[in-house]
């Protein structure tokens, strides 16, 4: 059914740089993360006395090595060149009637939005599970401080934070858990950046969108009493949120998404 609009905007995808970009940066800030985690350890001596296991180490987990800032503003911009542009450039180019002859307009918006989902996704999760892998090559896996000792690093479980009733019973699929999610609020973050690019007409503007959006709900939630919902919370590195914060996060990001898409359709149907 949409096969047509979603092979267009593949090859559109292909054709960008901004697409090799993302990747580059993914994997780049990954990378440096794993060379700063052991440069920790070699700093402080640890490698045999007090080394963490790879799972402890993980980018989305590690409280001492952190790169929040890169996490929290880089990636949202830099995975919104990839797509949030496009309606822009489009009506720059002057190319937006003409695709519309090729293409129907309202299946290529639901195409974009898909894969803004999906390649977001995609590039988080495979990037995050590059360091991760890295890191289990460099620190072994399991919960425990050493290769040499079976105490765990953190005995004590907190139900009420995200995901930890199974981290000692199972840290490898706590950990691609943490990923999965983490790359899934990415992308949603980067499909909404799309949508509200309808109603801007700066390129620069429509990338910084997730970070705007990030910042103002933090500043805003805790003046109407929704300060346990934090999108900041839910992408830094062991963060002390719940299940029900998360899927509050996501659900808002849908909620805001659907209202500025069916507005920006009605509104598009009325001028035609």
């Amino acid at each position: 059914k949409y096969m047509k609009e979603l092979k267009f905007n593949i090859n559109y995808l292909f054709h960008k740089r901004e697409f090799y970009f993302a990747i580059f940066i993914a994997i780049f800030v990954n990378l440096i993360h794993v060379i700063l985690c052991v440069n920790e350890s070699i700093r402080i001596g640890a490698f045999y006395e007090k080394m963490h296991s790879g799972e402890y180490q993980f980018i989305l987990y590690n409280p001492i090595v952190t790169l929040n800032a890169l996490l929290i503003i880089v990636f949202p911009i830099v995975f919104s060149m990839i797509f949030a542009d496009s309606n822009f450039l489009e009506n720059k180019r002057k190319t937006a009637n003409m695709l519309t002859m090729r293409i129907n307009n309202k299946k290529n918006i639901f195409s974009r939005i898909l894969l803004s989902i999906i390649v977001t996704f995609l590039i988080c999760f495979f990037s995050f599970l590059f360091n991760y892998i890295l890191l289990l090559l460099i620190y072994g896996s399991g919960n425990t401080i050493t290769y040499y000792q079976e105490t765990a690093f953190h005995l004590t479980l907190q139900p009420t934070w995200f995901l930890d009733n199974i981290r000692l019973s199972n840290p490898i699929i706590f950990i691609l858990a943490i990923n999965f999610f983490v790359s899934l609020m990415y992308g949603l973050l980067v499909a909404f950046s799309y949508i509200v690019s309808f109603f801007v007409k700066n390129k620069i503007v429509v990338y910084f969108i997730p970070l705007c959006f990030v910042i103002l709900t933090e500043l805003l939630f805790p003046l109407i009493g929704l300060g346990n919902i934090s999108f900041i919370k839910c992408l830094q590195p062991f963060s002390q949120y719940s299940l029900l914060s998360y899927a509050c996060c996501v659900g808002l990001i849908v909620i805001f998404s659907s209202i500025l898409l069916i507005v920006y359709l009605k509104r598009k149907d009325t001028l035609i």
